[in-house]
């Protein structure tokens, strides 16, 4: 599931126009895609791109996947983690609270 979730980094960030890959861990994929995605001219005018399937995407909307994407799987390591492990897993994102 980890691997799933960094995987989407190459696919998201190129439904944009930024070619980059999902090699090293969430963070650093995520973080080499933003620097790429700053390098082009206007990223914060939020242009909208016709992705593939002819998807309309924008930043805005790279943005929403990301946190969506990665809270409903980091939810399920959460749960995960909990059942491997027992109650000895800090709930930090406050996961059972919702």
């Amino acid at each position: 599931m980890y691997l799933h979730t960094r995987n989407v980094n190459d696919y998201y960030f190129a439904e944009i126009g930024v070619q980059i890959d999902h090699e090293g861990t969430i963070a650093e994929c995520r973080q080499r895609g933003f620097k790429l995605l700053e390098k082009q001219p206007g990223f914060l005018s939020n242009p909208i791109f016709c992705g593939s399937y002819d998807e309309q995407w924008s930043l805005r909307k790279l943005m929403r996947r990301f946190i969506w994407h990665d809270r409903i799987h980091a939810k399920a390591m959460y749960r995960m983690a909990i059942k491997t492990f027992g109650n000895t897993i800090p709930d930090i994102f406050h996961f059972t609270d919702t």
